[in-house]
């Protein structure tokens, strides 16, 4: 319904949200709530692995802030250009590329479909490096690992909840972002049963439902088209 509240629980960032720009545009009211703040982690051991590309058959990204990571410390070597590089969505297929990558998995909407891609392509015979954050999900690396697949993994960024200041107006829509969300979300006075919730895949759906969650909508894919069509679609059958 045109006009309904959304809270957007979200990591911190200084740029504009997609999500919040496709729902404003398809006349919802969006308030991007910063739940997350993000800690950077192994800034050094990072600078160190990156200078050894020799050493790893491929990166793997399963968020923008792990790409993110990377592009506080400045060029990337040119040889990481040569490699596969595998990321989970468009927001974060789009982060590798500015930085010069030529990314696969852009369709893949969790971890569990990108390890499908990743041992669909040819065997490396040098480890995976696994770029991730502290709370990653085990699917991926635990889906190549089974596979006899090596895998070298380095946490490069931390999530901790942070309570933002909340509008005005109360929600008609809360929708999370990642499982992570949920510890933020605990401190937020929100009314779980006057609201309707939803997730940006199954992933989180399913965190969401194991804590008594209702879930209304999952997004088909992790990007403001397929969030919005989530809604709507959930809105026509209510």
């Amino acid at each position: 319904m045109a006009g309904e509240v959304v809270y957007l629980l979200r990591v911190e960032t200084t740029e504009s949200d997609p999500f919040a720009e496709a729902l404003r545009a398809a006349g919802y009211r969006p308030f991007v709530l910063p739940v997350l703040s993000v800690v950077w982690c192994n800034t050094e051991q990072l600078r160190a692995v990156l200078a050894r590309s020799e050493a790893y058959g491929g990166l793997i990204f399963t968020s923008p802030r792990a790409v993110e990571a990377v592009r506080r410390l400045g060029s990337l070597p040119e040889a990481w250009r040569r490699q596969p590089v595998y990321v989970v969505g468009p927001r974060t297929a789009a982060a590798a590329q500015a930085l010069g990558l030529q990314p696969r998995g852009e369709a893949a909407g969790s971890g569990r479909e990108l390890a499908r891609l990743i041992l669909q392509a040819p065997r490396p015979e040098r480890p995976l490096l696994f770029l991730c954050g502290a709370r990653r999900r085990d699917e991926l690396p635990t889906l190549l690992r089974e596979e006899g697949l090596p895998l070298e993994e380095l946490v490069v960024y931390d999530t901790r909840p942070s309570v933002p200041e909340l509008p005005a107006e109360a929600p008609d829509w809360v929708v999370f972002f990642s499982p992570s969300g949920l510890e933020a979300a605990r401190r937020l006075p929100i009314a779980r049963e006057r609201v309707r919730v939803a997730a940006i895949g199954p992933t989180t759906a399913a965190a969401l439902q194991q804590e008594g969650w209702p879930v209304a909508a999952v997004a088909r894919t992790p990007t403001p088209e397929g969030l919005l069509a989530a809604m709507q679609e959930a809105t026509n059958l209510s």
